[in-house]
């Protein structure tokens, strides 16, 4: 029951949260937050809830594949998700622009830093807890 709770439910939490942040993260490196006006603030919020989906389309190949290894090795370092998650990011970035033939070094870091920011968010919710589906005990 608990392995089902965690694939139905948990993880896709994690991954949602990790487009949201990751597109957050974007959306003010994109347009900056200068001030905390209303007006810098809602325009770059709008803009990542709407690169989220875009992002999580983009990026899930590459973080299906880190996804699986974390709970089949039972990553549960803050660090693996970061790296983890940078590695996506920037492989996302890469199956994106290799049709375009423009890759920009300024534009491979955002993508690293955004799924950096991506796999943390993802560790909060689920990589804190990935694997050992048998090694804990109940007891009553």
């Amino acid at each position: 029951m608990r392995v089902i709770w965690r694939v139905l439910v948990v993880i896709p939490l994690g991954f949602i949260a990790a487009c949201l942040a990751a597109g957050l993260f974007v959306a003010v490196a994109a347009y900056g937050a200068d001030s905390l006006d209303r007006d810098a603030v809602i325009w770059p919020a709008i803009f990542g809830v709407l690169a989220a989906p875009v992002i999580g389309g983009l990026v899930a190949l590459p973080a299906l594949v880190a996804i699986a290894a974390a709970e089949l090795l039972s990553w549960r370092s803050v660090l693996a998700y970061l790296l983890a998650g940078g590695a996506a990011g920037l492989a996302a970035y890469l199956l994106a622009e290799s049709t375009a033939g423009a890759i920009s070094d300024k534009d491979a870091q955002l993508s690293m830093a955004a799924g950096a920011i991506g796999g943390f968010a993802y560790w909060l919710i689920a990589g804190r807890t990935a694997g050992g589906y048998g090694s804990q005990t109940t007891s009553s």
